[in-house]
């Protein structure tokens, strides 16, 4: 979920190499010192890109990509508190933007503030509708509420939108599985795996919701397709637990 979204741009790349985007009232020392920070940034110097970040708001306070830009790096180090006051700043300075809302309803969703975190999800989806990322980040915080009826619906908003998109398949699979809705789950994670064959999660979500409608061959062969594609894959013990555990139940 988090993994998603990146810094707020001010630069494009051309031809000639990266290039400054203009933007009214800023002045040309500030946004130096943001360019100095998204590529300080890239090039995984956090704490440098920092510093400049504070440098082009010491310019241009009220500058709304210059805070998200420096929360984004505060969390990148796990100073969560610095970057969710930095987020609400850029909130408050252009609270039309679907990036700002959408990082600062990442913090809350990870600091277990699920009423806001939530508030901030819908306002980005309204204000992004066909961004799929952002629906699956809502389903997530439905989620974790327990809010299973409205979280299917942020995942089926999402595939309105991408309808051939396995993982939010996968996840909406899960989340219907957890209702108990088991033929839905098997529907979509079925298609998951028809759409990527070689996708490990699908076969895996699959396998597990035929295990749980008894269909003990068809899981098990589910089970072991995930283990080939991915011998490695995260969950191997439960998944080999599992396996033993099918193939007993079937002596």
């Amino acid at each position: 979920m988090m993994r998603r979204h990146l810094l707020s741009c001010v630069l494009v790349l051309g031809l000639s190499g990266l290039s400054m985007i203009p933007v009214a009232g800023v002045t040309v020392e500030s946004r130096a010192h943001a360019v100095k920070g998204i590529e300080l940034y890239r090039a995984g110097k956090v704490d440098s890109a920092i510093s400049e970040f504070r440098q082009a708001l010491e310019l241009d306070p009220t500058n709304a990509d210059y805070h998200n830009n420096l929360s984004t790096a505060l969390k990148a180090i796990g100073k969560t508190d610095e970057a969710l006051k930095e987020a609400q700043l850029s909130v408050k300075y252009r609270p039309g933007s679907s990036v700002g809302q959408i990082n600062l309803a990442n913090i809350l969703l990870q600091q277990k503030d699920y009423a806001n975190s939530e508030k901030h999800y819908r306002i980005a989806v309204t204000l992004a509708p066909k961004n799929v990322d952002y629906h699956l980040d809502l389903a997530i915080c439905l989620k974790a509420q327990k809010k299973l009826n409205e979280a299917e619906q942020a995942y089926r908003q999402a595939l309105k939108h991408k309808p051939k998109d396995v993982v939010t398949l996968v996840s909406l699979a899960d989340l219907l599985r957890e209702r108990k809705s088991l033929d839905q789950a098997e529907k979509e994670a079925s298609l998951a795996v028809q759409f990527n064959p070689n996708n490990a999660d699908a076969h895996m979500t699959l396998a597990l919701v035929l295990m749980d409608k008894k269909q003990d061959a068809k899981a098990i062969k589910e089970f072991e397709t995930t283990l080939k594609l991915k011998p490695d894959h995260a969950h191997k013990t439960y998944i080999t637990q599992y396996l033993d555990y099918l193939k007993n139940r079937r002596i």
